[in-house]
């Protein structure tokens, strides 16, 4: 009975699509996020501009320019719970099902009735995604967007652990004028924001994030780039930085900097990042990318103070 009303949501939701995209011109947007050029369209314009906390990542990149990731906005009347074996429970308000050619997320939240309000379908190498929205939630709850948190940051960390192309980590990332790019790595209360605090009164640098960044390797060379998903200090950039190294926060009594080997260094990165765990070829990827990563950068343990002190520290390493 499952298989049979699984087949038949398969084929709803290529009836509803035809398995393609909107018809020629519809309304479209375009984002960048660490390095990866994503394109949203719709039937109309309203499908495709509801994304306010995302506009500084808008890319105004020409027409011919390569395409990483399209998305294409549906809507429906009701969206019910997909009914195959699920491949990982989030434990927050995503769920993802693995349905033999492709994967889908299902977002729901038990204030708008527990059914999902919106639900993403992307092929296996997250090239194309077909993002479908609840007009029945939307009447409850008001608008849905079809890229907000956690939707596109599920497409590009799905994307990048794929194809080994980077990784997202749980850390702040600043730009300093004088000494580059910095890093430093946390879990949730090691420091992240409180670092990010320090820096911005004490040398006003560009800070990408104050809790999630995306790494890339470029030409030898690892690159960090902001991202939109920050944390409680709100700092959000679309800037890049070449890094020399990373840092693991940790507090301390003093600031002290412990070398880290290679292979404790990719147990480190690999506890604050945020591969997908419900595709093997996915990890794969992400664990192959830290440790190539690791042959372009050092990795340090930082025991730090929260004060200014700390950023001294960082600074008399540089000169």
């Amino acid at each position: 009975m499952e298989s049979a009303h699984s087949a038949t949501q398969e084929r709803n939701l290529s009836n509803r699509s035809a398995e393609n995209f909107p018809p020629a011109d519809p309304a479209r947007q375009r984002f960048s996020f660490g390095g990866l050029a994503v394109e949203l369209h719709g039937d109309s314009w309203a499908d495709v501009h509801r994304e306010s906390e995302l506009l500084a990542f808008r890319s105004e990149s020409g027409p011919h320019e390569k395409i990483d990731i399209e998305v294409a906005v549906l809507w429906v009347d009701e969206l019910s719970e997909w009914v195959v074996e699920r491949a990982f429970e989030s434990g927050a308000i995503w769920r993802v099902f693995d349905s033999g050619d492709r994967f889908v997320f299902d977002f729901a939240s038990p204030l708008l009735g527990g059914q999902p309000y919106k639900r993403i379908s992307v092929s296996r190498d997250f090239r194309h995604a077909k993002i479908m929205l609840s007009r029945a939630a939307s009447e409850r709850c008001g608008a849905i967007s079809p890229l907000e948190y956690p939707a596109c940051e599920l497409l590009i960390t799905n994307y990048l652990a794929h194809h080994g192309l980077g990784l997202e980590v749980h850390g702040c990332g600043l730009i300093d004028r004088e000494t580059g790019g910095h890093l430093f790595l946390g879990h949730s209360g090691a420091g992240k924001s409180t670092t990010a605090r320090l820096w911005e009164t004490l040398r006003a640098p560009e800070i990408l994030s104050d809790d999630r960044i995306i790494l890339r390797l470029h030409n030898g060379e690892l690159w960090m780039y902001g991202t939109p998903w920050h944390g409680e200090a709100a700092f959000a950039s679309p800037a890049k930085a070449k890094l020399d190294g990373i840092h693991i926060l940790r507090h301390g009594n003093e600031n002290r900097f412990s070398s880290l080997p290679q292979v404790r260094a990719a147990a480190e990165i690999f506890a604050r990042s945020f591969p997908p765990f419900h595709n093997a070829t996915g990890v794969a990827g992400s664990l192959e990318f830290i440790h190539r990563a690791l042959y372009v950068v050092s990795c340090n343990e930082f025991e730090f103070l929260p004060d200014s002190s700390s950023v001294a520290t960082v600074l008399g390493r540089q000169s």
